[in-house]
């Protein structure tokens, strides 16, 4: 049997031709940009193969397209959050029907504690896991999964699922969107306000880490016992 070795700097390589090729191809379609990014969110939203589709990556990096113009912020948004609702709604119906059945299946039966993880934060928060799951990578697919084996009801659960694909699109995209728009703006000969408003955005982004490191610390060592 023959075997293929792949260094790191080839797949490191590998990796960023895909990337980029999925931004070109959006850049080239983007009328069909809400599309995309729903299906995108939906995937990455979607237990057991969650971890497999980059979303979460290309919505950010989406966000320069936006800022600059090429990509339209509201079909993205729309694309995005309904794709993701979607995900963690069947992530969710999974569990509730498989129940702990699902340990014994891909990937989880390999990797135990993705699943252990996602339950903990759930027994220990309940809904607030439900949505700040969205924003946590390991957690995204995994939480929905726990909170249908652990039994929380439906309705609660697709209130909080649909408020939390709302809010997460633009929390990815607003980054790069304004860094696109800051630049326009220093393009267009106001690079002493672009300026300005880089440091002032800066000195907010310093500010709210020293007021919620400390907090956020403290929440996620309590997710881990």
């Amino acid at each position: 049997m023959a075997y293929v070795t792949v260094n790191p700097g080839d797949a490191a390589a590998m990796s960023e031709w895909s990337f980029d090729s999925v931004i070109t191809f959006i850049e080239a379609h983007r009328s069909w940009a809400g599309a995309i990014f729903g299906l995108m969110a939906f995937g990455e939203s979607l237990a057991f193969i969650g971890v497999l589709i980059p979303a979460t990556s290309v919505l950010m990096a989406s966000g320069a397209l936006i800022g600059a113009g090429i990509l339209s912020f509201w079909e993205v948004w729309l694309g995005g959050a309904i794709g993701a609702a979607i995900g963690d709604a069947v992530s969710f119906w999974l569990g509730r029907v498989l129940g702990p059945k699902v340990e014994r299946l891909w990937p989880f039966n390999r990797r135990p504690q993705l699943l252990a993880a996602a339950e903990r934060m759930f027994k220990r928060w309940g809904a607030i896991a439900v949505f700040a799951g969205r924003f946590i990578g390991p957690m995204r697919a995994t939480v929905p999964l726990a909170a249908g084996i652990l039994g929380m009801p439906h309705l609660a659960f697709q209130i909080v699922n649909i408020l939390s694909a709302i809010v997460w699109i633009p929390v990815l995209v607003a980054p790069g969107a304004g860094i696109a728009w800051l630049v326009a703006l220093g393009a267009d000969g106001h690079g002493s306000t672009a300026i300005l408003l880089s440091a002032a955005l800066a000195a907010g982004l310093v500010l709210l880490w020293l007021i919620f490191r400390r907090p956020v610390a403290a929440w996620l060592n309590r997710t881990k016992t």
